[in-house]
Formats: C-alpha cells, structure tokens, sequence
C-alpha cells in the first residue's frame, strides 16, 4: 500500500498541483482532497493484496518454533500447522474450507462495496458505461444512516481541518528546481540516519563476525544469489498476468465473477498447501530446486496481478471511448493505451512481487510433512534452518543472512525498480 501510493504521488497531474496553490488548500486538505482521492484504486486493490498477503503468512506467524521451542497462538493459521505436524490432510482441508468461507465474506461485505465506491476517483471527463456494482453499496445509498454518519463526519473533519491549519499551507513552488539546495532540517535527519544505520551496520558485522566468522557472508551470498534467481524468474513468468489483469479490470462484469476468486487464491497461506506440494514432489520426483518456484509464486505473481487490474480500471472510460471510436485495436491500443497507463501500477506490483517472493523463499525452500522433509538450495531454507537451530551460532547466521537479503532487495531496488519509477514519472504522467 505505501508503494501504490508513492507512486500515485509521484505521477500526480501537474494541474492538481496548480488547483491545490490556487485554492490555498492547507497541506492537511491538499492530503485528503486531492492526494488520497487520486491514490484510492491502487490503495483499495494493494490493500486487498496486502490482506492476501497476511494470509499467505498466517501459519508460519501463529505456529512460531525458534530454539527448540513452539509458540503456538488460537487461530486458523496455528490450526493447520498442528494438522500438518500431525500429517492429516483432512485437517489440513477444513483449514483451507474455513479460510475461503472467511475470505469470500469479506471480499462481499468490504472490498466489493469498496471497490465500486471507489470508482468515483478516476479522472475521467465521461462516465463509464458499465461501472463496477456492489449489492451492499446500492443498499447503503438507499439507507439513511449514511446520510447522518455525513453529517457527524464534517463536524469533525472541520474540527480536524481547523486544527491541522499549523501545518501551513501549500503554498511552495511545484517541483524541486534542479540542484536545489536541502534545507537545514533536511541534513540534520540525512546525517543522523546515516550514523544510526552506520553504527548499527558496524554492531552487526562485529557481532556475526565474533560468533560465526566471516565465511558466513560469502555462504549467504551464494546462496543468495541462487535465490535472487528463482526471483527473478518468477518475475518474467508472471508477466502473464498482465493481459489477464487487463482483460479483469476493463470489463466490471468480469471483475465482479473473478474479484474474489482471485482474493481466494491469493490468500491460501503457502504452509496449507504444502502437504499436497510434498507429495506431488515426491511421487513426481520434482526437485524441491524447481518446486520452491511454483511455492513461492503462490505468495507473490498475485501483486503484479492485483495492481494490473488496479491500473486497467484506472483508465479513463473517454480515453478508453475514444480509441474504440478511432477504431485502434490489437498492439497499437496496448502500445497508445493500455502500456502507458498501467505501467506505474505495474512497476508497484513488479516490486512489491519482488519483495513477496524473497519473503516466501523463507518458507518454500524447506518443507516437512509426515516426517519427510524436502530442502532446496536457497537463502531461504539457509534463513528457515538458522531460525529452528539450537546450537550457539545460529543467531549469528540467522542474522547475517538476513542482512545480506536486505542488501539483495534494497540493491535491486535501487539499481532497476528506482530508475523504473522515475520512468515511470517522466513519460506515463496523466497530464
């Protein structure tokens, strides 16, 4: 959610910027007026995925075993890790039953209201024909407590707009000028940061270094690089997802059949899936090499799938109207349209997939069910092993391999997804 609406701020119209000054918005109404309203698609379909994701999660954070011991939590996500420690894949379903019910609810009482309500955010100057539609929202409109919850939300929105007045108005120039120089208060907090992070580098070296030596960074990184490329081609092969996303979100009848079966596949928590995973590996003979793929797409291609659809509902319905009227179809729609306007939702997806799949390499390099256990070569499982260990140096490995798949990330950030957004800023701007 905080990529999808950092990008949304960065390819903000530039005329906003010149409503916002000319109407002497404060920084607390340019916030809620204009930035939120313009972010709100990708917020709304990052936050399904972001729920997905809590999901994926579940069972590896309320079954927790570190040093020998398990920490286990009341839940759904406690209740398949016991069914899978035990071996019963009849368990293991009714865990999967009862978390798709959850979600399907959901999915109807939330994010479909919320999906449909926030298409009246899109910068268009023509209504869609055919809109997103939600039973729930339409009940709410005919409904009067809304209309009296209104009316309680501008007292304290005035309260809070009056309040927030401190904060100055948006007065500033639009853009940075090139070389600008940084104010005081900006160097102060680069400089502290930068001797914070420092110091913590310099205690962690020290530390992993006196326990387990220096080897255990050149181990990390080989086999963080093994893992970097189940990444990455996980990154290519969910391309596929991107016409599927558009095809979904062009078409609001579509989006409403497919919306929560896709939420539903979203969520399935990696951990409930993997006693069926095991044993199609083992009858198979799949090496758990290629197999961590297929388990770690399962936490992380639906991001790119997620802020596809995101970026094709977002299309203005005039610019969509007019390249039918022009008669452009095929690769000049996708190359004049389609391309353009879904790129900066896709290179949020790309990254947050990136960081899904690292995340899930944790738990899909290393398996056990029934007492079988299937390892890849990764950083993950190196992470997974280190975190279960007892012996005296396993705080220190775990430490370090977590240190250097921060570097792999943030690295990969930097050198490719930064320069995508600022791509992504210059040339597909909604101006």
């Amino acid at each position: 959610m905080t990529f999808s609406f950092y990008h949304s701020l960065m390819t903000l119209p530039a005329e906003f910027d010149e409503l916002s000054r000319s109407l002497r918005l404060t920084r607390w109404m340019r916030f809620w007026k204009i930035e939120v309203p313009a972010g709100a698609i990708g917020l709304v379909w990052n936050g399904m995925m972001s729920m997905a994701g809590a999901w994926f999660f579940l069972s590896a954070s309320e079954a927790i075993t570190s040093n020998g011991n398990t920490y286990p939590l009341p839940g759904v996500g406690s209740y398949a890790a016991a069914a899978i420690a035990k071996g019963s894949l009849r368990e293991v379903g009714l865990a999967i039953a009862t978390m798709a019910v959850i979600v399907v609810g959901v999915n109807f009482f939330f994010w479909r209201p919320l999906t449909a309500w926030a298409e009246r955010f899109k910068v268009e100057q023509s209504e869609s024909a055919e809109a997103p539609q939600s039973l729930l929202l339409n009940l709410l409109h005919r409904s009067r407590w809304p209309r009296v919850a209104g009316r309680a939300r501008r007292r304290i929105a005035g309260a809070c707009s009056r309040a927030m007045r401190v904060l100055g108005e948006d007065a500033g120039p639009i853009g940075a000028a090139p070389g600008a120089r940084r104010r005081a208060g900006d160097v102060a907090f680069l400089v502290v940061v930068t001797g914070a992070v420092g110091f913590g580098l310099w205690q962690l070296v020290s530390y992993t270094i006196s326990r387990s030596g220096l080897g255990v960074y050149a181990t990390a990184l080989g086999l963080g690089f093994v893992t970097f490329l189940r990444v990455l081609f996980l990154l290519v092969v969910s391309i596929v997802w991107v016409p599927i996303g558009v095809k979904i979100g062009q078409t609001p009848r579509l989006a409403r059949t497919a919306q929560p079966v896709v939420q539903v596949l979203a969520s399935f928590p990696a951990n409930f899936l993997f006693p069926f995973a095991t044993l199609f590996f083992l009858d198979t003979g799949i090496s758990l090499n290629v197999g961590a793929v297929l388990l770690m797409a399962l936490g992380a291609q639906w991001y790119i799938l997620f802020n596809t659809i995101a970026g094709a509902q977002a299309i203005p319905s005039d610019l969509r109207e007019a390249m039918e009227n022009l008669g452009i179809r095929g690769w000049q729609r996708w190359r004049r349209l389609i391309i353009p306007a879904i790129f900066p939702f896709y290179v949020t997806g790309a990254i947050t997939a990136s960081g899904g799949a690292w995340n899930a390499s944790i738990v899909a390099e290393i398996v056990t069910f029934r007492g079988r256990t299937l390892t890849a070569t990764g950083l993950g499982a190196y992470i997974a092993r280190a975190f279960s260990a007892t012996d005296p140096g396993h705080v220190a490995r775990l430490l370090a391999a977590v240190a250097v798949m921060s570097c792999y990330v943030v690295g990969v950030n930097r050198l490719v997804w930064r320069p995508l957004y600022g791509l992504a800023e210059r040339r597909y701007k909604l101006d």
